[in-house]
């Protein structure tokens, strides 16, 4: 007697199933408003049962290919002919591949549009030369803040995904990227270390006191240092100064004195923090990688990282855990956003805004949810904490209880290119090569003429 398929072999029918009839329908095999075979002759097509040809046509009912018509049956909805074979070129970094698991979502993509091919091409700084560019938040706004023409195309806010998101990516009024996956900055820790010191685990009732206090506790187990960052990154540093709610106010093209502002209170946090050595090391990390790597070995019990940084350990047996940042006054951290756009020097648009908006699709929005540790735009998701693909921390939800708490560097009022000089004097501060009021006379002395991306007193 032939044995029942297991759940592998079974999900592998229902998938070749979805597939061939994806394929056949994109094809043109079945004509608009054609109805596919029955579900009776399916099931005996494809050796499933009646409920499995059910499950597999609501896929394609999903990627809206059919709609179920009571009494009728299922009709291809859209007028799928051959279709000549079309190559697009998506630009990205290495860090949006691991993000978005992209070679399988692309695959995903390549099942629903059989006749685009499209390869991905890793550069260090996004650059427009692909059909399809990704860029994060900040690389968007260093984008339209050197004053050159656009070179995306202008797009349709899709209605699904988290509204605050959409300013990230917009220019007079236009939106250029549409958001596809976002993180706030959080803090990660481990919690085996914390039960050996006997110490409370962080949560939304920290403050940076609470977490020198702890980090100093930690610290005493030779071999390990209670919290580290990675210093240099503009996803980082900057936190501090978006931790008291200031901003830099501007005289023309220069800044206005920061003393006595939240800004320099943040900045002399940061000071306080980094130059503890019974709570931080003295570790010269060339990337965010070598904390985390750190953070993995349990040298550090505290990290500063973000959803998309959990990546790394979506297989690992790492007992830890993510808190929110501690605050000053209220809760405040630092947003990533990745968004997608479409280039206007495409060759084929048309492809190049199916692939752009296959991104933040149901099913794509799905795929990076169930594989990856990053946070989908689509706001209808529920969230998953429990998945046989990876393991996520226990608070992996708590970003959504976070979203008001989420700025950006936009929010600072300066300029992306500014923010890069600024911090020239401001980690000349923090290794005590100058004292606070000379800090503050150097940043007063910076001046930015937006116009011309120049700047000067540096």
């Amino acid at each position: 007697m032939k044995g029942r398929p297991t759940s592998e072999q079974f999900q592998k029918q229902l998938e070749d199933m979805v597939n061939t009839l994806r394929s056949e329908i994109v094809r043109g095999r079945y004509a608009a408003g054609e109805c596919l075979p029955s579900e009776k002759l399916l099931a005996a097509r494809f050796g499933l049962g009646n409920v499995s040809v059910r499950k597999g046509l609501e896929q394609l009912v999903e990627e809206e290919l059919i709609e179920k018509i009571p009494r009728v049956g299922n009709r291809v909805r859209i007028k799928r002919t051959k279709r000549e074979p079309v190559s697009l070129t998506i630009s990205c970094n290495d860090v949006t591949v691991r993000n978005l698991e992209l070679p399988r979502l692309l695959d995903e993509f390549h099942k629903q549009y059989p006749w685009i091919q499209v390869d991905y091409k890793i550069t260090s700084a996004q650059s427009m030369d692909g059909d399809v560019i990704t860029m994060d938040n900040f690389q968007f706004q260093s984008w339209i803040e050197t004053g050159a023409p656009p070179a995306l195309e202008p797009l349709e806010p899709p209605p699904d995904l988290y509204p605050g998101l959409f300013g990230q990516f917009m220019l007079r009024d236009r939106l250029y990227l549409q958001p596809i996956v976002f993180s706030p900055v959080v803090l990660c820790y481990n919690k085996t270390h914390f039960r050996e010191c006997g110490l409370y685990i962080p949560d939304g009732s920290w403050t940076w006191d609470d977490l020198a206090e702890s980090a100093e506790k930690l610290s005493e187990v030779k071999g390990r240092y209670g919290f580290c960052f990675h210093v240099p990154d503009l996803n980082r540093w900057p936190l501090f100064l978006l931790l008291g709610g200031g901003r830099f106010d501007w005289d023309g093209a220069r800044l206005k004195p920061i003393r006595g502002t939240p800004l320099l209170e943040g900045l002399r946090l940061c000071r306080n923090l980094i130059q503890n050595r019974k709570a931080f090391p003295l570790y010269l990390s060339q990337d965010n990688y070598d904390i985390s790597q750190m953070f993995a070995e349990g040298k550090i019990s505290m990290i500063l990282t973000t959803y998309l940084g959990l990546n790394r350990w979506k297989r690992t047996e790492l007992d830890y855990d993510i808190a929110p940042v501690p605050f000053i006054g209220s809760p405040r951290t630092l947003s990533i956003c990745l968004g997608v756009g479409v280039s206007t020097e495409t060759r084929y648009p048309e492809e190049a805004r199916l692939l752009a908006g296959f991104f933040t699709s149901p099913i794509a929005q799905r795929f990076i949810q169930k594989h990856t540790m990053s946070i989908p735009s689509s706001r209808s998701l529920p969230v998953r904490v429990t998945d046989d693909a990876i393991r996520r921390p226990e608070r992996y939800p708590m970003f959504r209880d976070m979203m008001f708490s989420l700025r950006t560097h936009r929010d600072l009022n300066v300029p992306a290119a500014a923010l890069r000089i600024l911090f020239n004097p401001i980690k000349a501060y923090w290794a005590d090569l100058i004292d606070e009021e000379e800090l503050c006379a150097r940043l007063e002395s910076i001046s930015f003429d937006t116009n011309t991306s120049t700047t000067d007193g540096i």
